[in-house]
């Protein structure tokens, strides 16, 4: 018996032995994941604070297309925004436009088809024999795909990507980017909104191109860039032809789309690195970098001769009045080229340089006829 006894006894310590070493691994994994997670937790809450701190849409973008990739040790992040009226087009960045990772659709459905009627986190992998959904040529095993939904409506679509087939699998946790993914949405929807009101304070809200305020910014921001470059920059004036008698004759509203038409039919002969602002009034101008004098000066040509044969209809006409109403424009051209030496040159002096000459050629313009273009040397204005 009392072998029995001291048998049990021994087989008894032993089952508690391996009773306490399972308990201590399992209190040892269990706080190694506490760990984990704590250390995901503050990386996830630093990026946050990262985005909930940025101080515009091209800050956003470059924190979620670039910073992103970095911070969670990702292979590659996308971006799939909703724009169906083409309104994100126009306040993005010149350098983000042609992005690969950053991708604008005019419909809903690409994204429809991601997420189904109920937008939540995915966590997708190619480790079940099925390609991802994203990342298209990437190489990419696995993927989180983030819905961007404001007041019920998916607006867009961050993707994290990685090589690894098990980064981001069904068994993974997703709260951390859920809560990631309501605050891109919020970030996203204030940028939008902020950088809409900076473009409404600095354009023009009948013509649509840069108002007064945006020109001299522009203005200041291109001397700087081709004194550093070195580059030529030129500066147009333009004025239309009797404006005055335009909006007396067939009144205001067919001079306000006189307006209209010549600024954006002078936007369209422009690349888009240049400049068309109105300057006041009936006057605008125009801002070329890299343009040389006699660019500048075949520039202006074009202009001019295009828009005396433009024919702008008059929607307002009767069987008395004249249906198609034309005009011609007088122009001023001066050119800086970094190289001159140009004396006593701050760049603010060279701005306001600039302006002055552009605006005696439209006054010799003026004076030689009106329908011509004048150019006033930089160095010797009159």
């Amino acid at each position: 018996m009392r072998r029995n006894f001291g048998r049990l006894e021994r087989k008894s310590g032993q089952l508690t032995h391996r009773r306490l070493e399972n308990l201590s691994s399992t209190v040892n994994e269990l706080f190694q994941k506490a760990v984990q997670n704590e250390q995901i937790f503050r990386r996830y809450q630093q990026f946050e604070l990262k985005l909930l701190d940025h101080s515009g849409f091209d800050e956003l973008l470059d924190l979620l297309l670039r910073n992103a990739v970095d911070h969670f040790q990702l292979d590659n992040v996308e971006l799939w925004l909703y724009d169906p009226q083409d309104t994100l087009m126009e306040l993005l960045p010149d350098n983000y436009q042609s992005l690969p990772e950053l991708h604008l659709y005019s419909t809903a459905s690409r994204l429809e088809q991601l997420y189904g009627k109920q937008p939540a986190v995915r966590l997708v992998t190619t480790g079940d024999g099925k390609p991802l959904p994203v990342f298209e040529d990437e190489h990419l095993r696995s993927a989180a795909l983030i819905p961007l939904v404001r007041h019920g409506v998916l607006v867009g679509s961050l993707h994290f990507g990685s090589r690894g087939h098990q980064r981001f699998t069904l068994d993974k946790s997703t709260d951390f980017i859920d809560h990631l993914a309501s605050i891109v949405s919020v970030c996203f929807e204030n940028a939008v909104n902020l950088e809409r009101l900076h473009r409404l304070s600095m354009y023009d809200t009948l013509t649509k191109v840069k108002n007064r305020r945006a020109f001299h910014q522009a203005l200041d921001k291109e001397v700087s860039r081709a004194g550093r470059n070195g580059d030529p920059l030129s500066l147009l004036f333009v004025d239309l032809d009797y404006f005055k008698q335009i909006n007396d004759t067939y009144g205001h509203p067919m001079g306000d789309k006189v307006l209209k038409e010549v600024a954006q039919y002078i936007n369209e002969m422009l690349r888009k690195t240049d400049h068309v602002c109105r300057y006041g009034g009936e006057e605008f101008a125009l801002i070329l970098p890299s343009c040389g004098q006699q660019r500048g000066m075949e520039i202006a040509e074009r202009i001019r001769q295009q828009i005396s044969e433009l024919m702008i209809e008059n929607d307002e006409a009767d069987e008395e009045s004249c249906r198609e109403v034309s005009v011609t424009l007088s122009m001023g051209v001066c050119c800086w080229l970094p190289m001159d030496d140009y004396e006593d040159g701050s760049e603010e002096d060279i701005a306001k340089e600039l302006i002055a000459c552009s605006d005696q050629g439209v006054y010799l313009s003026k004076a030689a006829g009106r329908n011509c273009i004048r150019y006033v040397d930089l160095a010797e204005p009159e």
